[in-house]
């Protein structure tokens, strides 16, 4: 049975880890050069914990990717700050989050990733999609005509960037409303996330395999 890895140049492990997973594999005061391929390999998901600049982390997460069998690899900063995070997902990491994450939130994030969605703070993911709506192309018309007026207004604005407040402050409705709508729309969509939304919304080609629905 394949279990979570955290890897670590620390001595030891933050405690948040092993609460989160009881069961994981931990491999303390180690770096790539000094991990066995073999346990990458027969890992469901990869917790990399960040050290060094941000060429060092990619180049961290490029090696692990490469040798890890297409399991998900979550990088785990001190002090989480846009630019590594970019740096990583660049790299092939499905996630970037603090090192002092709650329990409770690493098994969302672990959820997420596990289905193939992608878990980065709301500023990241909103610099992300903002990114995504300049270099897009046409919007893909046929296939927000499946959506109301009323969705299609909520999933291009989320497709450009807006939180749900400030979409619900705009058109006059609840933020309730406004997830309802987004629901909505990642339903009929057939997307999992914001990410995958501003990809569909924004006319930019995503190459990956639709796994299950992760609720908006």
């Amino acid at each position: 049975m394949k279990r979570h890895l955290f890897l670590t140049e620390r001595a030891q492990p933050i405690p948040r880890w092993l609460e989160a997973f009881p069961d994981a594999l931990l491999r303390c005061g180690q770096g790539m050069d000094t991990t066995d391929p073999s346990i990458l390999a027969e890992s469901s998901i990869i917790w990399l914990h960040a050290s060094g600049d941000d060429q060092a982390v990619a180049s961290w997460v490029g090696a692990v990717k490469a040798v890890s069998q297409n399991a998900p690899v979550v990088v785990l900063s001190n002090v989480p700050e846009d630019g590594q995070g970019l740096a990583a997902l660049a790299a092939g990491a499905s996630g970037y989050c603090s090192a002092l994450t709650l329990p409770a939130v690493l098994h969302q994030v672990a959820s997420v990733v596990a289905h193939g969605g992608i878990w980065v703070g709301p500023q990241l993911m909103r610099r992300l999609m903002q990114g995504l709506a300049k270099q897009g192309g046409e919007t893909t018309e046929p296939a927000l005509d499946r959506l109301s007026l009323r969705e299609r207004q909520v999933a291009q604005a989320v497709a450009r960037g807006s939180t749900n407040k400030e979409v619900a402050r705009v058109m006059g409705i609840t933020e309730r409303t406004v997830k309802a709508h987004l629901s909505a729309a990642f339903e009929k969509l057939g997307v999992r996330d914001r990410m995958q939304l501003s990809l569909v919304v924004n006319g930019v080609e995503d190459s990956t395999p639709p796994p299950r629905k992760i609720p908006a």
